[in-house]
């Protein structure tokens, strides 16, 4: 019994460290996408880090589908306005070559009352590319109340 549960265990530690290499690559892209969004905006961030093969699902509006489609719809991305996010955890496929990852976002715009903040989550699935990166495949994001923590992306 000692032998099958010291083998468990060590199939349980070898078997860690296999998906933590995806999971901290898909982090890692989540976190370089979000600071281009910063420095080059959400729509150039968007649009570089889309599959061709992506499907969006935008909170209030129609699912939709396509890098295309994707950047038609964030030409119209209001001017001034602000995404930031940053991801909180991932999980990867055994082949370490899909997952997802999710995390918090705030967004900011100027509304004809005033600025607007809305904070959400969002789970971004990505697949490890034939060149190596990784790119997400389908994005969900929706409101909720602002945290009452200082959490913010």
């Amino acid at each position: 019994m000692k032998i099958f549960a010291c083998g468990l265990a060590l199939a349980a530690l070898c078997a860690g460290p296999v998906l933590a290499g995806p999971v901290d690559e898909m982090m890692a892209a989540d976190a370089a996408f979000a600071d281009m969004a910063k420095t080059e905006g959400v729509p150039a961030a968007f649009a570089a880090y889309a599959a061709e093969d992506v499907r969006m699902f935008p909170d209030r509006a129609q699912p939709y589908a396509g890098r295309e489609a994707l950047i038609a719809r964030f030409a119209a991305w209001p001017e001034g306005a602000e995404l930031s996010w940053a991801p909180v955890e991932g999980m990867a496929s055994e082949a370490g070559d899909f997952g997802f990852t999710w995390g918090r976002f705030v967004f900011t715009a100027q509304g004809e009352a005033g600025p607007v903040a809305e904070h959400g989550k969002y789970l971004s699935v990505w697949r490890k590319e034939a060149g190596g990166g990784w790119k997400f495949v389908a994005d969900i994001g929706n409101t909720n109340p602002a945290p009452e923590t200082a959490e913010t992306p």
